[in-house]
């Protein structure tokens, strides 16, 4: 379901202004989340960042040379979800300056993701960090689709998913991200489960409950968690 022209109107104003003829508003809305929507890790460790509100807001006189080494070592089996994409979606906007970084940090998640089916044993981390991180790749317009390869990132997540199981602590982070890959260009809306769940379940004064309401409050048209879930897009 996508929105009328009178929403159209309505979400242009929410986004402070009107729309450029022939642009859709709920396009714009999401465009490139994985890139332009910055997570909210509190303390986490993560690449550093001048301000942690503003997607773009690299460190002045950081060597983006180091990103990607930094970015695979913080990309440890304890760091939490949020802190994984966060770091993973920083390296992508470093990489403006050095393409090389992304496609060297793709490399080295792929051969992480082989090495350790080599040996036997699955490491969903790994899967998740590659499907994501391949995802937010493609949605980098400096970065050339050729040369980051053919593969389905969104069926990683959901393989990584599966792996850690419903056990697993933050399966809902992982859900939120599933969710977010969909939620680009001509992609998915707010009606998709994985959404729901996350809303559904999230624990208010959580992380993942001010991820949600810093970047979903316009798609369930709600400014809380407890608005959302009465929302009447979680209705459907």
């Amino acid at each position: 379901m996508r929105p009328t022209a009178c929403g159209a109107l309505m979400l242009a104003a929410l986004l402070g202004g009107a729309p450029a003829f022939g642009a859709d508003p709920w396009d714009v809305m999401f465009e490139q989340p994985l890139v332009k929507w910055a997570l909210v890790i509190g303390e986490t460790k993560s690449l550093p960042w001048k301000d942690a509100a503003v997607w773009d807001a690299t460190m002045p006189g950081y060597d983006a040379g180091r990103a990607a080494a930094e970015t695979l070592e913080i990309l440890s089996p304890g760091t939490p979800v949020l802190a994984r994409m966060e770091t993973m979606r920083r390296a992508i906007v470093y990489s403006r300056v050095d393409p090389g970084v992304a496609y060297q940090i793709l490399a080295a998640l792929d051969r992480r993701v082989q090495e350790a089916q080599v040996s036997g044993k699955a490491d969903a981390l790994a899967i998740f960090d590659l499907g994501y991180f391949f995802e937010a790749c493609r949605q980098a317009a400096w970065l050339k689709t050729e040369w980051l390869g053919d593969r389905n990132g969104y069926a990683l997540v959901i393989q990584a998913s599966q792996f850690l199981g419903a056990s697993f602590p933050e399966r809902l982070e992982i859900q939120f991200a599933a969710g977010l890959i969909l939620l680009e260009p001509k992609g998915q809306h707010p009606y998709y489960p994985h959404f729901k769940t996350v809303v559904k379940e999230a624990k208010e004064g959580t992380l993942l409950e001010k991820n949600l309401v810093t970047h979903l409050r316009r798609t369930f048209e709600a400014d809380s968690l407890e608005a959302m879930r009465k929302s009447k897009y979680l209705l459907r």
